[in-house]
């Protein structure tokens, strides 16, 4: 049997492990993990968020209230991604960067009534509803996240209020009735478009439920009104949506239920593990129509972040971890680590890019923190 042989079998045979129901993981047993360089990929993801920290395009505000931009590349996801792996690593303690983020979210929760003051600053002041709309459902997923991981029973003060400015962002009317303003001016894939008004929807249904003690609520009519809202934008705007949206929305029905039918996400699964490649991962640009701005051909190899995604998707809608593409797609992600680096890969949608740039390199960012995900999970 040869290597790459061995390597699926043994995924496979950590596939058998049990499953557990759909909330993120604290910690993974070392034993059942497959061979991946985990300290590795700890560093990529650390030196990457303090990259960002560094890179003076993403400063907000001045003195005591200044922070950094948000980012679905590179900050949201380390701060999905870098919990679990702490997990994976023997539950080690949050370091400094981590803090740093949640740090930054807190304050910018605690300085909403100010962000049209330069101290505070809006994510991007040129598109205000936009800008504070995505900022909402950010702070709300990422404050949830550390809640969840950090064994708490119920949500921190700066989380409840961190859902009071979301539901206070949410629309009220018109087409988008129950979703929320999203940064889509820039016409970049796949998270500032458009059709990134339904991902950020989604992200704000996993951030409900990820939360300890939120959801369902206790006699809080006007919670579950807002929550109502949320699911019935989710399923009557579905099938307008791309793949890669629509698997964000299976990802948002098994949280909230009562989104999809069975049918519909029977459907979408289907259509999930059609896109598989013969290597066992998945390309982020076969789940949409996606044009690059310069004119060069889409990358149709897989990629770090449509296979972690895909897993964490597959796994959340009840997908057994005995299904053979399962095993296959973590395999490729364990085979395709790069070294010394630890990083997975992705590229963008939107321009060819060099992966040693900054730009070049927040696709690997995300691609890395959704890898981590799938295979700590």
């Amino acid at each position: 049997m040869n290597a790459k042989s061995l390597l699926a079998l043994g995924v496979l045979l950590w596939t058998l492990a049990p499953t557990q129901a759909d909330e993120p993981s604290k910690s993974t047993p070392e034993k059942l993990l497959p061979s991946w360089d985990k300290n590795q990929a700890a560093k990529y993801l650390d030196s990457r968020q303090e990259a960002w920290f560094a890179w003076s395009r993403t400063d907000r505000g001045a003195g005591s209230s200044k922070t950094s931009c948000m980012s679905c590349h590179t900050v949201f996801a380390y701060a999905l991604a870098r919990p679990a792996l702490r997990g994976a690593l023997g539950n080690q303690p949050a370091n400094s960067t981590e803090k740093r983020v949640i740090d930054q979210t807190r304050l910018r929760v605690s300085s909403w009534n100010r962000l049209d003051e330069p101290a505070v600053g809006r994510l991007y002041a040129p598109m205000p509803r936009q800008s504070t709309g995505t900022e909402a459902i950010l702070n709300a997923a990422i404050l949830a996240s550390d809640d969840f991981y950090s064994g708490r029973a119920q949500p921190s003060t700066e989380t409840l209020q961190a859902f009071q400015n979301l539901w206070q962002e949410q629309l009220q009317d018109g087409a988008e009735k129950g979703a929320w303003p999203w940064m889509s001016g820039f016409k970049l894939e796949p998270w500032e478009s458009k059709k990134s008004v339904y991902f950020g929807a989604t992200v704000a249904a996993r951030a409900v439920r990820t939360a300890p003690g939120y959801f369902p609520p206790a006699q809080d009519t006007a919670l579950a009104n807002n929550v109502q809202m949320l699911r019935d934008y989710l399923r009557s705007h579905f099938n307008d949506q791309n793949l890669y949206n629509q698997a964000w929305g299976v990802w948002a029905s098994t949280a909230l239920g009562d989104v999809l039918s069975p049918d519909q996400q029977k459907d979408t699964l289907a259509q999930l593990f059609a896109k598989q490649r013969p290597d066992g991962g998945w390309s982020l640009s076969s789940l949409g129509n996606f044009a690059r701005r310069d004119g060069t051909a889409q990358d149709e190899n897989s990629d770090g972040y449509a296979t972690g995604l895909l897993l964490e998707v597959l796994r959340a809608a009840g997908v057994s971890r005995t299904d053979p593409r399962v095993a296959k797609g973590l395999a490729w992600l364990v085979a395709n680590q790069q070294q010394p680096t630890g990083e997975w890969r992705a590229s963008s949608l939107n321009k060819r890019r060099d992966f040693a740039t900054q730009e070049g390199k927040f696709m690997s960012d995300t691609a890395t923190a959704y890898a981590v995900m799938a295979l700590c999970h």
